[in-house]
């Protein structure tokens, strides 16, 4: 069974079909113990002939803080597009080595989750130096005005002053949930986001954001993340959403 729900991760790099930007996140379990043998699976199946021809980033991060989620790692791909997707998996899936990341992850760790975005928008210093990563979730009733209460404080002087990066994403496919769009917002370190967080609160250009958020959506939590390594050719600026 646990054999079959990683078999999912291959189906997750084709099911998209839209001509954008998209990404998923692919949760599971393990132990401290096992986190650097899951790394070395990871670099073993990107220097397989197959990894090789990998055409997007790969990031593998450790999940700092997200409440009662038991996930505490995540495989995220991310494409310029599901064509691009799908002509790797193929490769992929010829390889030995996919078989042999399977089997090898399978005993290490145990599956949670899988979710999948497509990027619709992004802002700021698009940097693959950002390795820590706060994730916003939201139940959306009007995208655009969302997106625009976000355009909007970007253009202030508050959010001028931001040095990170942001994403905005809709989820495509992830069960039954109410979370349909997320935030992701990338940081170069801890200090940086907490020095931003200080900026940003009390000044009036985040207090009208918040209003017109909440007129556009329901805030439904946030989850801190670091990446531990990435593979693939792209940069994150190529991966994004203008």
């Amino acid at each position: 069974m646990r054999y079959i729900a990683f078999a999912a991760i291959g189906l997750l790099f084709l099911a998209h079909s839209a001509v954008a930007a998209s990404w998923s996140v692919i949760s599971f379990a393990t132990t401290p113990q096992n986190a650097p043998q899951v790394l070395a699976a990871g670099d073993k199946l990107m220097s397989s002939v197959a990894g090789k021809t990998f055409p997007g980033q790969l990031i593998l991060q450790a999940h700092i803080a997200d409440g009662a989620n038991p996930s505490t790692h995540s495989w995220i791909p991310l494409y310029e597009s599901a064509a691009e997707r799908e002509a790797f998996v193929q490769k992929l899936q010829a390889d030995p080595a996919w078989a042999t990341f399977l089997a090898t992850v399978t005993k290490l760790t145990q599956p949670v989750s899988t979710m999948m975005y497509q990027t619709i928008k992004s802002w700021g210093d698009i940097q693959d130096s950002d390795t820590v990563w706060m994730t916003h979730a939201f139940d959306v009733s009007d995208p655009a005005a969302f997106v625009a209460a976000l355009e909007k404080f970007r253009a202030s002087p508050t959010g001028q002053s931001f040095e990170g990066q942001v994403h905005v994403s809709a989820v495509v496919a992830g069960g039954i949930s109410p979370v349909s769009h997320v935030i992701s917002v990338g940081y170069a370190s801890e200090a940086e986001m907490e020095a931003w967080a200080n900026t940003r609160t009390p000044s009036k250009d985040w207090a009208e954001y918040i209003d017109a958020s909440q007129a556009a959506a329901e805030y439904l939590g946030g989850s801190l993340g670091r990446t531990l390594k990435t593979w693939g050719p792209a940069p994150l600026s190529d991966l994004s959403a203008p």
